[in-house]
């Protein structure tokens, strides 16, 4: 049996509609162009015309089709789709119209975003083989993550502290302002905490005094690098928490610095956690989250090449237990490699849910917990991929995912890099909680 493998990409092109405020759900009142491109080489033979189909009640409905054999472009193109909700349907018929595969899907189309939908068209009876259909469109709705256009919105200001790029962004929304901590990659493995602001979470504000934290002095256990984890702020204090070290071979330890402003930290004097021996010799703090009185620190057990994400818990955040079933989550699907990392939790619907990443960098998973211990992978891992970023911003890699919650939305903001192999922050996020 023969698979047809057909890539339909959709651009939509802005022509009556500029948005001015990203935070709220963009109007439908715009219109733009649906192109789609078929991969006319892999064809059954007895696949000769590809129709598409968009309907909507009270509009008029917009086909397209292409010849396989006698067309000499591989496109099919829609003009003229008004913003909102459309029904899909792509049939594939051999030379007598005779409708050998078909599928549909309803789908929303809006302007100024990149999402992907995965369309299967399949055998009417009259022939043999499947049609696998990627699809590329404007679709911000509740099932899809939409990489933001913009991307990438930090990138490296050339200053001594972020020379290679920015990474490892956490985010919090306080008092009306996004606010966002992340790590500038200086040279000789060193690192340190930088701050920005923003009014929408898309366009930021560098702080003019960074950085906020840098590495110890020397001989102390963070006096060469230091990177951002996890925060979160309780009774007007925040609370940072950070991986450093002295030796970058030798064991990564997970620091806490506390501050008012969210500018100007007090470390405390120790860490909070030591890296040990085997897969924790090298712990990274990736998420916080207070579930009832307690604390629970989630972090990456680094033994290159192998990750495995743990949980430590406390009744202070300030002193914390190691899980005694750790690891909670380990590698044990294909696309996770030598590890998974990077877990970033939050709470959602009585529940709590775990982004993470991969060893490869090249892909996002989601676990879901009822008691921050036991973790479920959902199935259709990894659920996006380095290859589906906005204009192909991050197509090498993708990696430190970190989500928060918003009333219409839920973003997850990482960092990327490009071929040219520069460090980046980017965001994704899906509208409607």
């Amino acid at each position: 049996m023969k698979k047809l493998f057909v890539l339909f990409a959709l651009f939509v092109f802005v022509l009556l509609f500029s948005c001015t405020n990203e935070i709220t759900s963009p109007p439908s009142a715009n219109s733009g162009k649906l192109l789609l491109k078929i991969d006319k080489q892999n064809a059954p033979e007895s696949v000769v015309y590809v129709k598409a189909y968009l309907t909507r009640e009270n509009f008029d409905p917009i086909t397209g089709v292409l010849n396989l054999i006698s067309d000499s472009t591989a496109d099919i193109l829609l003009n003229e789709i008004n913003a909102g909700n459309w029904h899909l349907k792509v049939d594939a018929e051999d030379d007598s119209g005779l409708v050998l595969y078909t599928g549909e899907t309803d789908v929303q189309i809006l302007a100024g975003f990149t999402s992907q939908v995965y369309l299967t068209l399949q055998p009417t009876g009259s022939g043999t083989g499947s049609i696998y259909i990627y699809v590329t469109w404007g679709v911000p709705n509740n099932f899809n993550w939409v990489d933001y256009q913009g991307n990438p919105m930090i990138l490296s200001t050339q200053k001594f502290y972020d020379y290679y790029g920015v990474t490892q962004p956490i985010i919090l929304y306080d008092q009306g302002i996004f606010k966002m901590w992340y790590a500038g990659v200086a040279a000789s493995s060193k690192s340190y905490i930088l701050y920005a602001e923003s009014v929408d979470g898309l366009t930021w504000v560098n702080y003019s005094g960074n950085p906020v934290l840098s590495a110890g002095r020397y001989g102390e256990w963070d006096d060469l690098s230091v990177s951002p984890g996890a925060i979160i702020k309780e009774n007007g204090t925040y609370k940072l928490y950070y991986t450093g070290w002295s030796n970058e071979y030798g064991n990564w330890n997970i620091g806490l610095a506390t501050s008012i402003d969210g500018k100007k930290w007090t470390k405390y004097p120790n860490p909070i956690l030591m890296g040990t021996t085997g897969w924790q010799s090298q712990i990274i703090p990736s998420s916080i989250v207070k579930i009832g009185d307690s604390y629970f620190l989630y972090f990456t057990g680094r033994n290159y090449p192998y990750y495995s994400i743990g949980v430590a818990v406390s009744n202070d955040g300030i002193n914390f237990a190691r899980y005694s079933e750790n690891p909670i989550l380990v590698s044990n699907q294909p696309w996770e490699s030598t590890g998974v990392l990077e877990g970033s939790v939050l709470k959602d619907n009585g529940k709590l849910i775990m982004v993470f990443g991969n060893s490869g960098s090249d892909g996002f998973g989601i676990a879901t917990s009822m008691d921050g211990f036991h973790w479920v992978k959902a199935n259709n891992n990894p659920f996006v991929t380095n290859k589906s970023t906005s204009n192909n911003w991050a197509l090498a890699k993708i990696a430190y995912p970190y989500w928060i919650k918003l009333p219409s939305e839920i973003r997850i903001y990482y960092s990327g890099t490009g071929y040219e192999n520069e460090l980046k922050i980017g965001m994704m996020r899906k509208f409607g909680n």
